[in-house]
C-alpha cells in the first residue's frame, strides 16, 4: 500500500507536523520520482519500511510539500496528477473558540458551496477504516502523553479538494498560531499518520483489497461539526467515511446519496442519524431519501454507542 502525505509551506501547522515525520522517519529522495508535476510539489521524499514478515503487505510513504493551498489543489491538478493508494493531508485547524484540538475528516462539499476549496456538489473519496484508525491513534496517543490534555475531535465532511481518485483524510493540528507551532501535538500527529497506516495494512489489506473485518462502516446524518453523537460510536468501532452535519441535511439528493456510496471506500454497514440531532423537518428529508437505499439499514447513533 502506498500513502502519500502531503504538506505545504504556506500552512504553520503542516510544516511543524512535517518537521516531526522528518525526526521520525528516515525519508530520502526517490530514485524515480514518478510523474510529479514539479511545479506543484517542490519537495518529494519516500520511505519504504522494512517488512518484518515476508508474507505481510508491503507499505510505503512518499512525502510531498507544495507550496499552494491544500483545500485549493483542485484548481491545479488534474486527478492524475496525485499517486498513491491513500492520501493524508497534514493541516492546520483554525476555530472561532481557538482551543488547542487534534482532528480528522474526509473532505468534500455537499452543495454548491466551494469557497472553502473542492468542487460545488462534490465529495472525496472516503475511508471508514482511515477514518478510524486516524481517531484512534491520535486518541491512543494524547493518552499515553503526560501533561497533554488536548481533545481529539473528529470532523463532518467539509472543504476541498474533492475530485481525487484515492481515499483521503486531513488530520489536523490546531487551533491558533501556538497550537500550530507546537511540537508535542505535531509529534502527536506525525505518529498518529504513520500508525494509522500501519494499522489499516496489518488488519485489513490483502491481495491488493481492503477488508473490513471487525471495524464496521458509517454515514452519519445530522448534528453539529464536531460530530459528539457519532464519536461515542467510533469506540465501538464505527468508522465514519462520511457525515452530513445538520446544516447541510436538507440539501440531500439522491444524487449524492449516490455518490457518497460511490465515494466511499468500503461497503457502507450502516445508515447513522442522530435522532436529536435533527429537527422534525430534516429527519423526514434524510429519512424520504435513505428510505430509496433500502438495501443498507438506519440505525439511530444511540443504537451503536
Amino acid at each position: 500500500m502506498h500513502v502519500t502525505i502531503i504538506t505545504t509551506t504556506e500552512d504553520i501547522a503542516s510544516q511543524t507536523i512535517r518537521n516531526e515525520l522528518l525526526k521520525i522517519v528516515p525519508f530520502s529522495t526517490p530514485k524515480t520520482a514518478l510523474n510529479w508535476n514539479k511545479d506543484i510539489f517542490k519537495s518529494i521524499l519516500h520511505f519504504s519500511p522494512k517488512k518484518t514478515d515476508k508474507n505481510s503487505p508491503s507499505l510505503e510513504f512518499t512525502l510531498v510539500e507544495t507550496d499552494k493551498s491544500m483545500i485549493f489543489l483542485d484548481d491545479f491538478l488534474s486527478p492524475d496528477e496525485i499517486f498513491g493508494d491513500i492520501l493524508v493531508y497534514a493541516s492546520r485547524h483554525q476555530s472561532k473558540s481557538a482551543q488547542p484540538a487534534l482532528l480528522c475528516h474526509t473532505p468534500g462539499n455537499f452543495n454548491d458551496d466551494n469557497s472553502a476549496g473542492g468542487q460545488p456538489f462534490k465529495i472525496s473519496k472516503g475511508s471508514g477504516l482511515l477514518s478510524y484508525y486516524c481517531f484512534k491513534n491520535l486518541t491512543d496517543l494524547v493518552q499515553k502523553e503526560e501533561n497533554y490534555e488536548v481533545p481529539v475531535n473528529h470532523e463532518v465532511t467539509h472543504h476541498g479538494p474533492s475530485k481525487f481518485y484515492q481515499p483521503s483524510v486531513f488530520i489536523e493540528l490546531g487551533s491558533t498560531e501556538k497550537g500550530w507551532k507546537d511540537r508535542i501535538g505535531g509529534k502527536i500527529v506525525a505518529r498518529a499518520i504513520l500508525n494509522a497506516c500501519r494499522d489499516l495494512v496489518e488488519n485489513h489489506f490483502h491481495n491488493g483489497s481492503f477488508e473490513k473485518n471487525e471495524v464496521k462502516i458509517g454515514i452519519g446524518f445530522g448534528g453539529g461539526h464536531y460530530m459528539p453523537s457519532f464519536t461515542k460510536c467510533i469506540i465501538n468501532k464505527i468508522g465514519f467515511a462520511h457525515t452530513v452535519p445538520k446544516y447541510k441535511c436538507m440539501d440531500l439528493t439522491t444524487d449524492m446519496i449516490r455518490q457518497i456510496i460511490d465515494r466511499t471506500l468500503e461497503p457502507i454497514d450502516f445508515w447513522v442519524i442522530d435522532w436529536k440531532g435533527l429537527k422534525s423537518a430534516e429527519r423526514l428529508h434524510v429519512l424520504s431519501i435513505l428510505e430509496q437505499f433500502d438495501s443498507i439499514p438506519i440505525k439511530k447513533s444511540k443504537e451503536l454507542r
